[in-house]
């Protein structure tokens, strides 16, 4: 049976607060392993003084609109790949419909307008920046510092993804269903924040835009 998170929408606006988690405790570890402060944790991770030039930064949030709705018009493509061509395949039917009744739905059912509001308000200012900060600022650019960037890229995606379908919460076959749904969105975003160096800017915008297109369409 699905997790309908969804149905709830206060209890989802709620947990959607906990995002937060993604940055303050990973900062919080990061100064106590490396002998840091969490302030320098967080500017690691990309909170800082925007110092690029007007053109630089509205070329950022240009490609961020432009992949958000990229990756909105493609979603429901690599969905059905992934499930309909590629695992119901492989396992059949029986799996995949196994693997739909296992998910976690998070899409707000029959919200009231001010609830919606909030959620929106929530994806802009907590989950998008939240989980940006987190796979892309933080796990990519520690990574970096060991291992070769695209290695680093691949660990950020698989985490993102695992952290959409949490193995202790789901069953097998909702991961295998849907894991290469949630990579490829991943590795879009890593090599987004890669190109414009190291930027959360436009990850947040595509994310952010993403998660809203989701929401009201």
């Amino acid at each position: 049976m699905a997790i309908e998170l969804g149905g709830y929408p206060w209890i989802l606006i709620g947990i959607m607060f906990l995002e937060l988690l993604f940055i303050f405790i990973p900062a919080l570890i990061a100064s106590k392993i490396e002998n840091t402060s969490i302030h320098e944790e967080l500017k690691f991770m990309g909170f800082q003084k925007n110092e690029d030039s007007l053109l630089n930064n509205i070329m950022k949030v240009l490609a961020g609109v432009s992949i958000g709705f990229i990756l909105f018009l493609i979603g429901g493509y690599v969905i059905f790949i992934f499930k309909n061509i590629v695992v119901k395949n492989i396992f059949g039917n029986a799996f995949v419909k196994k693997a739909e009744e296992g998910t976690i739905n998070t899409t707000p059912i029959a919200p009231n307008l001010f609830q919606l509001i909030i959620i929106i308000i929530m994806h802009i200012l907590f989950v998008s920046v939240c989980e940006e900060a987190f796979f892309r600022g933080f796990i990519i650019k520690k990574f970096e510092r060991k291992i070769k960037t695209g290695v680093a890229i691949l660990f950020s995606s698989i985490f993102f993804a695992f952290y959409h379908i949490p193995p202790i919460l789901v069953p097998v076959s909702t991961i295998v269903t849907y894991f290469g749904y949630y990579f490829i969105f991943g590795v879009i975003l890593s090599s987004l924040f890669k190109i414009f160096n190291n930027s959360l800017i436009p990850c947040v915008i595509a994310h952010g835009l993403f998660n809203i297109l989701i929401l009201i369409f």
